[in-house]
């Protein structure tokens, strides 16, 4: 049987296991938890730098694509201005040949009525 000093001695031996133990908790605690926020840390600093890196892709390729747009108007416009141009020139050549068939009409009919003057002078 266990005396007095021995159960006591027991009682000491437990609180100081107890002690210890809470200790050691205390110290698996504080090193998780500061694991779990060098995590947490680590975690935010890796989403931020692919975050920034798909950000970069996005802006390259909008950029891309309003150049992309850009040039297809640069294109379109230049396309309408020749085909302007190539109208002009049609309405151009057009006024000109109506002008040269007024001009031989006249020219013809002039003649046309010097010869009627010159007949009717004969007659």
């Amino acid at each position: 049987m266990k005396t007095y000093g021995s159960f006591f001695e027991d009682i000491e031996q437990r609180r100081a296991e107890l002690a210890q133990r809470k200790k050691d908790q205390m110290a698996r605690l504080k090193q998780q938890s500061a694991q779990g926020a060098s995590d947490t840390d680590q975690l935010i600093a890796s989403n931020k730098e692919r975050i920034a890196k798909n950000q970069a892709v996005a802006d390259e390729k909008k950029q891309a694509a309003i150049e992309k747009r850009k040039a297809a108007q640069a294109a379109r416009d230049k396309a309408e201005a020749d085909r302007e141009e190539k109208e002009a020139m049609k309405d151009e050549i057009r006024q000109d040949l109506a002008k040269e068939r007024e001009d031989r009409r006249k020219s013809i009919e002039t003649k046309r009525m010097e010869k009627e003057r010159a007949q009717a002078e004969k007659d």
